[in-house]
């Protein structure tokens, strides 16, 4: 399996087109909240499932904000992350992954690409595609014959 996690497209569609478009076959994409509907306006493009969570730029989505999804053998607690004070303190977030029995929390929020674990859960921010805090970032999680691997792409756009 191979899942590529962004967050705050804030209305790039075309951005998120190239951005995808660069980084060849995947079977799973996880929108961290803020821009939503930008891959619903791609889902005709992208040959993957599509999992999503509200942030709080998505006003008119009436999807959850937050989801315990299966990621390469793991639970993922997925969320944006506004609503737990992530920009100052991912205690909060690690708690909530912790007590949901996840061992990987995904947020978003910042605009900044952040992978760091606390009390045991691996916290990871792919960064902003639409208002980046540096260079443009996804985050790749696959399978491997030694367990899981979670890797930070630079994208060309």
């Amino acid at each position: 399996m191979r899942a590529i996690i962004i967050s705050d497209t804030h209305g790039s569609r075309q951005k998120l087109y190239d951005v995808l478009s660069q980084l060849g076959a995947f079977d799973v994409l996880v929108h961290l909240g803020d821009g939503v509907s930008d891959t619903d306006a791609l889902r005709s493009y992208i040959n993957a499932d599509i999992i999503a969570v509200k942030g709080n730029n998505d006003i008119f989505s009436f999807l959850p904000e937050s989801r315990i999804i299966e990621l390469c053998g793991h639970r993922a607690y997925c969320c944006h992350g506004h609503t737990i004070s992530v920009r100052s303190n991912r205690s909060s977030l690690a708690r909530l992954a912790k007590e949901s029995g996840c061992d990987i929390a995904l947020y978003g929020h910042t605009h900044k690409p952040a992978d760091e674990t606390i009390d045991g859960v691996r916290c990871l921010n792919p960064g902003s595609l639409g208002y980046p805090s540096g260079k443009r970032k996804v985050i790749e999680i696959t399978d491997t014959p030694n367990g899981v691997s979670v890797s930070f792409i630079e994208t060309d756009v």
